[in-house]
């Protein structure tokens, strides 16, 4: 989900519902014969075509190149799904003196664990809906506002229709469970609220309701150089901008993170600066304020 897609439905003043969805099971209960059913079609995929048949991965870049084009780690169709195998087949821990040969689920903790997941269900979700645009396009049309970060589900405006149809979706491992749904509801770090009909967007942090502090910034006093330090604060007031919708939340949660930055031992002088560079550098930013001084005022003045 982009803020762009949200930025569009305001537009047409006609926010209905809003639903969000959690696979519990989707690491876990993934059997290793599927998951390489669906990584070998997409290795196919990714195949076809082009005149190169040869995937080369150096240190800082993957490309297709002809088979005696250039050096480092070359993978050839067959090759890449031999390693997929290996990685699914071989994977063990040790529990005690004991160890373990995992025969079911996803390596968690791989690095290609998230990536796998996300393939796995992009398969599944990617087939079901080309079956029915052919089959009935204005129904397919109605997910168009359905949007997936891993394993967390947002749907707007579908009036139940992906909880009518989901278990058509996905294999019947996963576990699909409705998290919230109504005029008010979290997704990912975003609060989503129908305000007649528009969605107002602020930032949305778990953290904020524990009973006790948690570190979330660097401290001044910490070995790392200071600019470091105040680039943070600068990317996370960006972070921010790029989410709210209107001014009051940006500066409520702005305000949130530079009175944590400055209790920790940022300079007011030194975050005016960096604050008025990002209004500058930044258009996301500039919609909240008129100038850079009025900007950084709100965030750093009562």
């Amino acid at each position: 989900m982009s803020i762009d897609s949200i930025k569009r439905l305001n537009k047409r003043n006609g926010l209905r519902s809003m639903s969000t969805y959690d696979f519990s099971t989707l690491y876990t209960k993934i059997p290793h014969e599927k998951l390489l059913d669906v990584m070998n079609k997409i290795t196919d995929f990714c195949f076809q075509g082009g005149s190169h048949e040869i995937l080369s991965i150096s240190k800082s870049r993957a490309s297709w190149v002809a088979k005696s084009n250039r050096s480092g780690i070359r993978f050839s169709k067959l090759l890449f799904k031999e390693a997929l195998d290996y990685l699914m087949n071989n994977c063990y821990f040790t529990f005690g003196n004991k160890v373990f040969r995992q025969i079911v689920g996803i390596p968690m903790g791989s690095d290609p664990a998230p990536f796998m997941a996300n393939l796995f269900l992009y398969h599944y979700e990617s087939e079901w809906v080309k079956g029915l645009k052919k089959s009935d396009l204005q129904k397919a049309r109605r997910f168009s506002n359905t949007f997936r970060f891993i394993d967390d589900l947002l749907t707007i405006n579908d009036d139940e229709l992906f909880m009518e149809n989901y278990a058509e979706i996905y294999p019947p491992e996963l576990q699909l469970n409705l998290e919230n749904s109504g005029d008010n509801i979290n997704f990912l770090d975003l609060s989503l609220t129908n305000e007649n009909g528009h969605i107002d967007v602020k930032l949305y942090d778990k953290r904020d309701n524990f009973p006790f502090s948690i570190v979330r910034l660097l401290y001044a006093s910490s070995n790392i150089p200071s600019r470091m330090f105040y680039n943070c604060i600068g990317a996370e007031i960006l972070r921010i901008g790029r989410v709210c919708l209107n001014a009051s939340n940006f500066v409520r949660s702005g305000k949130m993170v530079i009175d944590r930055a400055i209790r920790q031992g940022a300079k007011v002088d030194r975050v005016g600066k960096v604050l008025r560079k990002m209004y500058g550098r930044h258009r996301a930013l500039r919609c909240f304020h008129t100038n850079a001084k009025n900007f950084s005022d709100s965030l750093l003045h009562d």
